[in-house]
């Protein structure tokens, strides 16, 4: 459901006093307190059934600003969410803040595997592209996952997980020679490559001897 923000400074008028449910009291962390209640509002037929919409509503308050300044007035916040779902107002909250994590994994697949506009205007085709496209990213975040993030990986800043793009960068474009010797071929890496330790843990890992 899509969230309307509507930020409301000084006094706040309540237009929705006549339909509030129940609302969960103030909750006070740091500067700031909010409080979560839902509405019902609308109901909808669609398909013979009857389905029921509420709004879920949270209002903070906050007294200063991200960098500490104290306001002269209070800043008041008004969050709604419309859904249809019959959990409790802090799960359906949860939920859709959920959301932005999923929209970063969708950035990484238009974005970094190049994959915003599909190739053909075959839908057969795309769905093949797309699929072809999971796969790969499937295998880049196994890889970033078990090498970018033990003590093997290169210094970056503490992350629960790293772009496709870092894996892309770090792991595949990682420059070696092949030497062809005793009818195997190796791959040749410089003395001071920073990744061949993380790279080194994967083969040893996927590739056992």
């Amino acid at each position: 459901s899509p969230a309307v923000h509507t930020r409301v400074e000084g006094r706040m008028i309540r237009p929705f006093s006549s339909s509030m449910t129940h609302g969960s009291g103030w909750s006070k962390l740091g500067y700031h307190r909010w409080s979560i209640f839902g509405c019902h509002s609308d109901t909808r037929r669609y398909g013979g059934k009857t389905h029921r919409f509420r709004l879920v509503i949270r209002v903070t308050e906050r007294i200063s600003d991200a960098k500490g300044q104290m306001l002269i007035r209070p800043r008041l916040e008004l969050e709604g969410w419309w859904t249809s779902l019959s959990l409790e107002e802090d799960q359906v909250i949860a939920l859709y803040e959920k959301r932005g994590l999923s929209e970063q994994f969708h950035s990484e697949i238009k974005s970094d595997l190049d994959l915003e506009r599909l190739p053909s205007g075959k839908f057969a085709t795309n769905a093949l592209v797309l699929t072809l496209g999971g796969f790969a990213y499937n295998i880049l975040r196994i890889l970033g996952q078990n090498g970018l993030l033990g003590r093997f990986s290169p210094v970056r800043h503490p992350a629960k997980r790293r772009r496709v793009r870092t894996v892309i960068q770090e792991l595949m474009y990682l420059a070696a020679g092949v030497i062809r010797t005793g009818r195997r071929l190796k791959l040749q890496f410089g003395r001071h490559g920073p990744t061949f330790h993380a790279f080194r843990s994967l083969y040893l890992r996927f590739c056992p001897a």
